[in-house]
């Protein structure tokens, strides 16, 4: 997975809502599930009745409560469509409750319940915490299995200042949707890791996810605020959507939404039917709300990989957001034609921002680079596109929506200019294109990339970029590998998410999202 590099902002959020030392001053808790020591529950151990009993929290001895430490070990069996954990408090913004994984500690059920494994409902300041390899599976839900049911590994519904981390989640459901055949839409509903309604300053990191419709998902609906999230150093595969904010009421908001180091792979079995999926690495909307306070910014990600033939979008989807700012990463399709790798706004949004910068785009099948559907100002600058046939497609008017496009190297797969599109479907040459006061310090020169996407000796990308320095936005101020980019605006950077120089490795796949039905 990508490095992860927390910027002030993360920092600053995961203070707020795990502050507190791993055991506070309230009592802690053990929890096995027949009551029993295991593993490091070995004092207080109760059963998870205990936790689920309202009378057992508050700030009493022997009472979950702000502070308190809930060890869960072993492995807890469920039955179908059951609700192991619900949480009957809060904490505060010091002491958090916190939900934790001891080693090896599991949750299996043929299918847990829409309401998930883990259930959180009108609190604050709680934390789940997958330790070292907590988990949360399904063992017989999807196409073929026992069981075609909805489900979600943890939910939570207007669940604010709180944090889920460390665990891995998989099996939801097992969809077998790859050939055009398949009619299975029974796992349209699962998602992995949801926060519902109002989720404002909450964080999903460093999870694990795969085998579900939705990876990880902050639903807005009904009228809720995802203000101040963040989802971070989630490895996520096996999804129709790799993450997901998005709502459809006319009250919802989410303003400073942050979404980086993420790796996000394997669309493939969520292609069909295609009126229940439509494949995307990152998709971002509200299309009850388009525009008010809609903020997002996603970097560093690592977004790779086929989305399939069925109905696909892109590998970031950003539509009905005031602005979305979108740097540093690295966009790799390595299966079929879509068309637009980045897709941006919707037809209806006249007046949104979008601003793409460093990023790395890289296409085998002549794909469009970046799709418009808004009616700007668009800012593109700093970004290598290669092997695709169209840069830039547009809906509506090109030149009047794209007031930045510079810096960039463009490359079709045969090693041309690739073309221009506006207003749908006219072709605009890349000569016209920079006759038009475009593109003007950019090229269609082989950038030299290596088999990890960094720049070779003589890459055209070296000192193409212009710096971004007086954006003040720090992590773009390094690549990403996380080497610094020039902070003198007198030097010119690199195209691209990767300096030409200072080492670094590209992200690493993961090797353990195989599907595994017990």
């Amino acid at each position: 997975m990508v490095a992860i590099r927390r910027s002030l902002v993360t920092v600053f959020f995961i203070c707020l809502v795990a502050a507190s030392p791993a055991f506070g001053s309230a009592t802690n808790i053990s929890i096995t599930q027949s009551g029993n020591p295991s593993g490091n529950c070995t004092t207080n151990v109760q059963t998870p009745a205990f936790f689920n009993n309202g009378g057992n929290w508050g700030s009493a001895a022997n009472q979950i409560g702000p502070g308190t430490t809930v060890l869960i070990c072993g492995t807890f069996t469920g039955g179908g469509g059951a609700t192991e954990f619900t949480f009957q408090g809060s904490g505060t913004s010091a002491s958090p409750v916190t939900l934790r994984f001891d080693t090896g500690a599991q949750l299996n059920a043929p299918y847990w319940s829409s309401n998930g494994a883990i259930s959180c409902s009108n609190q604050q300041h709680i934390v789940v915490d997958g330790g070292t390899n907590g988990l949360i599976q399904n063992t017989a839900n999807g196409t073929g299995l026992a069981n075609r049911q909805t489900s979600t590994g943890f939910y939570a519904a207007n669940c604010t200042n709180s944090e889920v981390k460390n665990l891995t989640i998989r099996n939801i459901y097992v969809n077998q949707g790859s050939n055009s055949g398949a009619s299975d839409t029974a796992g349209s509903n699962t998602t992995a890791i949801v926060f519902n309604g109002n989720s404002t300053n909450s964080i999903a990191d460093n999870n694990t996810v795969s085998q579900a419709k939705t990876g990880i998902q902050f639903a807005m609906d009904p009228n809720g605020d995802a203000s101040n999230i963040q989802i971070y150093g989630n490895s996520v595969s096996d999804i129709d959507w790799g993450i997901n904010v998005g709502g459809g009421d006319g009250g919802d908001t989410a303003t400073n939404v942050v979404i980086h180091d993420n790796s996000i792979t394997n669309w493939t079995n969520w292609q069909f039917p295609t009126y229940a999926y439509h494949q995307d690495g990152v998709i971002l909307f509200n299309v009850g709300n388009p525009g008010a306070g809609l903020i997002a910014t996603l970097y560093n990600n690592h977004i790779y990989g086929d989305l399939g033939v069925g109905s696909p979008t892109g590998f970031i989807y950003c539509a009905d957001f005031t602005s979305c700012t979108i740097y540093n990463n690295l966009l790799v399709n390595t299966g079929h034609t879509i068309d637009g790798i980045l897709w941006l706004g919707q037809t209806s949004n006249n007046g949104k921002s979008y601003s793409v910068y460093n990023n790395t785009i890289v296409s085998n099948q002549n794909d469009i680079a970046i799709t418009l559907t808004n009616t700007g100002p668009d800012k593109i600058e700093n970004n290598i596109a290669i092997g695709v046939n169209v840069a830039i497609h547009d809906y509506h008017n090109l030149t009047s929506d794209v007031t930045v496009s510079d810096h960039n190297v463009w490359r079709t797969a045969s090693g041309n200019a690739p073309q221009m599109y506006t207003n749908d479907s006219n072709p605009v040459s890349y000569s016209t294109w920079k006759a038009d006061g475009f593109d003007a310090h950019s090229t269609n020169s082989d950038p030299s990339l290596d088999g990890s996407y960094h720049l070779q000796s003589g890459s055209s990308a070296t000192g193409l970029a212009t710096n971004l320095t007086d954006l003040n936005t720090n992590p773009l101020d390094f690549d990403m590998a996380l080497n610094p980019r020039p902070n003198s605006s007198s030097v010119n950077w690199d195209a691209g998410v990767y300096n030409a120089s200072g080492g670094g490795t590209a992200p690493v796949p993961p090797t353990n999202l195989a599907a595994v039905v017990q």
